[in-house]
């Protein structure tokens, strides 16, 4: 089988998903051979992929000049390539995708999958943006075989949005289970260590953050964060108690994972992510915001802890009342949730099982 990977961008998860999806189709040279269209400039995010694998096209910013040359590397890597399946990640690649695949039809027919890694519509915009985007959405169902969605929270919220549900498929996102897992560090009495790791914006809640640590009296709360703000941090606020270690190598995320006592995840949405995923292979519990698919990680006193969208008390009274829960066996079951549901294995399974299907329809 013949597999396509396309996008306009691979940065955060999309990286995360594509590297193991590509380190196991190269693992099985008889049942696949891949070709992955990505920008030049992010092709070292993407170190699973053999030399051969890859197409780099020219990327220069979310210009419109660079969204035409994704679109001429596409259909050219079409043509040559003739893929038996084109998996397109993220919005954009699924837009001017399959939109090329029209232009194309009369020469390359590939079955068409396409994971947005989170809708559009899915994000707090003007209920008038939403509405365009999902019009496109739907607009392009023709060409599209299968629809992978990331949780059901985004499956449930595709068919509202009056997209046909036998093409919507979840498939979680997942992460590799670690071979081993290091005793856990001597902790000093008292003192619960929060983990803080993403951008600094309005999407991943960082100012709700912010805003609760100021307000919580309890000295022997600690926060770590990891990570920095994206565009500029000219009004960005720091914690001056709080250790801030910037972006950091996935490989040096480990000694954070281990040390923690809990993660922090006050998103206001999010797709499926990556995060609290490896916080679970690590037996880390979560608190988290219970914004759209988080509570299918968050399993209320159980996995972690759960506070109100966007409601700075309710953070701050979860934060507060730490003391009051066994973390660590709730760490314990959140890895065993992890395992049964979260795994790569289990995402890869999913996505080689739905290419099957579709082409032998």
């Amino acid at each position: 089988m013949k597999v396509l990977h396309a996008a306009e961008t691979i940065k955060g998860g999309v990286a995360t998903v594509l590297k193991q999806l590509v380190a196991a189709q190269q693992a099985e040279p008889a049942v696949f051979t891949i070709q992955c269209l990505i920008p030049a400039d992010q092709s070292a995010e993407l170190d699973t992929a053999a030399e051969e694998n890859i197409v780099r096209w020219q990327r220069k910013g979310r210009s419109v000049g660079a969204l035409f040359s994704f679109a001429r590397a596409f259909c050219q890597t079409v043509l040559r390539f003739k893929p038996d399946v084109v998996h397109l990640h993220s919005s954009f690649a699924g837009v001017i995708g399959r939109v090329c695949l029209i232009a194309l039809y009369p020469f390359a027919r590939p079955k068409v999958v396409y994971c947005p890694h989170a809708f559009s519509f899915l994000m707090e915009t003007s209920g008038g943006k939403k509405k365009i985007y999902s019009a496109i959405e739907k607009a392009l169902l023709p060409m599209t075989d299968a629809i992978i969605c990331v949780s059901e929270y985004e499956a449930r919220q595709a068919k509202a949005s009056g997209i046909n549900s036998h093409k919507l498929y979840v498939v979680h996102n997942g992460v590799p289970v670690k071979s081993e897992q290091a005793a856990p560090p001597v902790k000093e009495q008292g003192v619960i260590d929060l983990l803080f790791v993403g951008r600094f914006d309005y999407q991943k809640g960082y100012d709700l953050l912010v805003n609760a640590m100021k307000r919580l009296t309890n000295p022997n709360i600690r926060l770590t964060v990891i990570g920095d703000a994206v565009h500029g941090t000219e009004s960005l606020e720091k914690l001056p108690e709080a250790h801030y270690t910037g972006w950091i190598k996935a490989s040096q995320m480990e000694h954070y994972f281990q040390t923690a006592d809990a993660l922090v995840i006050p998103s206001r949405w999010e797709g499926f992510a990556m995060v609290p995923l490896e916080a679970m292979s690590y037996a880390l519990p979560i608190v988290a915001s219970d914004a759209t698919s988080l509570p299918e990680v968050v399993i209320e006193k159980e996995t972690g802890l759960l506070f109100k969208n966007g409601d700075v008390d309710s953070l701050v009274s979860v934060l507060s009342n730490l003391n009051q829960y066994d973390l660590r066996e709730m760490g314990v079951k959140g890895n065993a949730l992890f395992i049964q549901n979260f795994t790569s294995q289990a995402m890869i399974a999913k996505t080689h099982s739905l290419y099957a299907d579709i082409t032998n329809n």
